[in-house]
């Protein structure tokens, strides 16, 4: 009897404290199911209407371009930076950063990627024919794959390196550099290019082919590639192909935090799932599995989703491989999950964990405003249920509205929402009310702001949310 009523004023204690929290401001949310549309995470487009068609169903979070040495110093020591700024501008206006990829050789375009004037001053290249269908006609061009040990190439094209990088290192609106230039594409391997041209050159006999070089170079050379990047790139994030695994485990450094985010293609393919973390080569890099809670995760599928399944791939089965390794970004390339909405429905409603969990997803829980004279105290928990961080730099802050709605104060918060991993996430902080607002009835807020205020305020998954992404977090209670 004694112990039931214990255990009876306990409870009736316990009521009281509940009542008593909520009375100095306890406040719960509603989870926001649907898709939230918010910077560096979800789908990555170089294709501008995808932007501004804003289909609340997918989320583009990201522009990715892919350009050429060629376009940005078609003269030595004279760039051309305007498609690049023009990138940026729009950027600018959607509030979303831009990431690319600088290549010097791709023979599946009739634009050279390495300037002219290179091989005018001794660089050298081997010509090769190459047929290309575009519209459904079939044109023949001659292309020039540099060398990528001649010195004369590497030499300029240090120089070019550093020359973007005095531009554009640290630039708000950049998300990361894609670490390019080596290889096809820019992707850190040579197949494709000669002497492995005979996926290519189908009209030109194999004795007839350009067998000059090796198909992969030396690491001392690959690692000068990977050097110009890191040593000029103090500021911006880079980001390291994975195709090369003896540069990448150069690139990510032996101490200290990883240099590099990961950047993977042909998601999708069962060769590609077979060259992995923890498989050979590399499973000689022991830092790999945890460089997402780093730095990004950027991934590619092999090719058109409809492709994949006509060879029989599991692509759900791919969607919930980038999902298990931490996808920040997913590139439209080679297909936009837009193109799917009417004609593979079933197909886009899988793509939807890319939309809903690539990145961080911070929901909400309960908030608690407590004040006491001039100082108030805030705290929210919550559940990061994406499968990452917020990789770009953003800020907690409080916000203080007076009783119109205006603005009067915000007070950064001391914790790091980028520290955020997958799973439960708490902050809270006290900050001092200035006189002149101690008497007035004010509200508080929260919201994450960008730190170099140049993107999108990063939303909350939660329907209280206004359209700016601020998280309303009641009344601030009345001095005592």
């Amino acid at each position: 009897m004694k112990g039931l009523l214990l255990a009876t004023v306990a409870a009736a204690a316990a009521a009281y404290s509940a009542t008593a929290r909520a009375a100095e401001g306890d406040i719960a949310f509603t989870e926001d199911t649907g898709v939230i549309q918010n910077p560096g995470q979800g789908w990555s487009s170089g294709t501008k209407w995808q932007f501004v068609r804003n289909d609340p169903d997918v989320n583009y979070g990201q522009i990715y371009y892919r350009t050429s040495w060629a376009r940005l110093e078609p003269q030595e020591g004279k760039y051309d930076w305007s498609s690049l700024d023009g990138l940026l501008a729009v950027a600018r206006g959607l509030r979303l950063p831009l990431s690319f990829r600088i290549m010097c050789a791709c023979i599946m375009t009739k634009t050279p990627q390495t300037p002219q004037w290179v091989y005018d001053k001794g660089a050298k290249g081997d010509k090769i024919d190459v047929e290309l269908v575009e519209g459904g006609v079939t044109s023949r061009v001659t292309q020039v794959s540099p060398h990528f040990d001649d010195p004369v190439f590497m030499k300029a094209h240090r120089r070019f390196i550093a020359a973007l990088a005095k531009r554009y290192d640290g630039n708000p609106l950049i998300a990361g550099i894609d670490i390019g230039s080596y290889g096809h594409w820019g992707e850190w391997h040579c197949h494709g290019l000669p002497p492995d041209t005979n996926r290519y050159m189908t009209a030109v006999p194999p004795a007839q082919r350009p067998r000059t070089k090796a198909l992969v170079y030396p690491p001392e050379i690959r690692r000068q590639y990977a050097d110009w990047y890191l040593d000029n790139f103090k500021k911006t994030p880079l980001v390291f192909m994975t195709d090369d695994w003896e540069t990448l485990k150069y690139a990510i450094g032996e101490n200290g935090p990883s240099r590099v985010g990961l950047r993977r293609d042909g998601v999708g393919s069962p060769f590609h799932f077979s060259r992995w973390i923890g498989t050979p080569p590399y499973d000689a890099i022991p830092r790999m599995a945890d460089i997402w809670k780093e730095r990004p995760m950027w991934f590619e599928f092999f090719g058109h989703a409809t492709d994949m399944v006509k060879r029989g791939w599991d692509v759900p089965y791919s969607i919930d491989w980038m999902l298990t390794n931490h996808v920040s970004v997913v590139n439209t390339i080679p297909f936009s999950p837009w193109e799917l909405k009417a004609s593979d429905p079933e197909l886009f409603a899988q793509l939807k964990k890319l939309d809903l969990y690539a990145g961080a997803r911070l929901v909400p829980r309960k908030a608690r405003v407590m004040r006491k004279g001039d100082v108030v105290t805030a705290g929210i928990v919550g559940e990061n249920r994406g499968v990452a961080r917020i990789h770009l730099p953003y800020t907690a802050e409080f916000v203080v509205s007076d009783s119109s709605g205006r603005e009067r104060m915000a007070h950064a918060a001391s914790a790091d929402p980028g520290s955020w991993l997958p799973g439960r996430f708490g902050l809270k902080d006290s900050f001092r009310l200035p006189p002149e607002l101690a008497d007035e009835p004010l509200t508080l807020s929260l919201r994450l702001r960008h730190s170099l205020g140049a993107l999108r305020n990063f939303r909350f998954a939660a329907k209280e949310c206004s359209r700016d992404g601020t998280l309303p977090l009641g009344a601030i209670p009345a001095a005592r």
